[in-house]
């Protein structure tokens, strides 16, 4: 039937009934209730060729986009690299100078859940030095000390 279809449609042969058959399956396609019916089963959705082009050029736009954007994350992502390289030397310095202070005015023997005073732990006086005055949390610590 198919092939009879294609030659009469190619104009090889002619069918009037396949002319006919052409014609309504035509209508039938474009019927409105049809196209929603299909479209229904199918969980798709029939869309003419501007709308598809729209919708393709709007992606190919969005692309570009995204290729731009991940261009200049990766730019920020090799200055956030430089910058942590920067700051290497200083956080290990920082480090050191921690463990010096720690012996120096022995914080690490800091507990933190004691009562100060028997009103409030040292953490909460050490929070009450910080809110209170601006202090630094090692400059709180070593006059909750």
């Amino acid at each position: 039937v198919f092939i009879l279809l294609f030659l009469d449609y190619r104009n090889f042969i002619h069918l009037g009934s396949a002319r006919v058959f052409r014609e309504a399956a035509f209508q039938l396609l474009t019927d409105p209730q049809t196209v929603q019916s299909l479209e229904e089963s199918l969980d798709a959705k029939f869309i003419s060729t501007d709308v598809y082009d729209a919708i393709h050029r709007e992606i190919g736009y969005i692309q570009k986009k995204v290729q731009e954007k991940q261009g200049e994350i990766a730019e920020k992502e090799k200055e956030i690299d430089g910058y942590r390289l920067e700051a290497k030397p200083i956080v290990e310095e920082f480090d050191e100078l921690i463990v010096k202070a720690n012996e120096l005015f022995e914080l690490d023997k800091f507990c933190g859940d004691c009562r100060w005073k028997k009103k409030l732990t040292c953490n909460g006086r050490v929070s009450y030095i910080i809110e209170k005055y601006g202090d630094s949390i090692t400059k709180a610590r070593i006059g909750t000390l």
